[in-house]
């Protein structure tokens, strides 16, 4: 394998015409799913009283 096709393989993980990795929207992806878990474990609950 040549240089520039060993480039083209290493960084071929970015999304057409957005410039986007798929890493990086994984790493954002996990990123919001443990901030929305703390949020959630420091968040008071609601009680509801009927």
């Amino acid at each position: 394998m040549t240089a520039p096709a060993a480039a083209g393989a290493a960084t071929s993980g970015g999304l057409a015409l957005t410039g986007a990795s798929t890493v990086w929207i994984v790493l954002a992806g996990f990123a919001m799913l443990a901030a929305g878990s703390a949020l959630m474990r420091i968040a008071p609950r609601l009680r509801r009283s009927r």
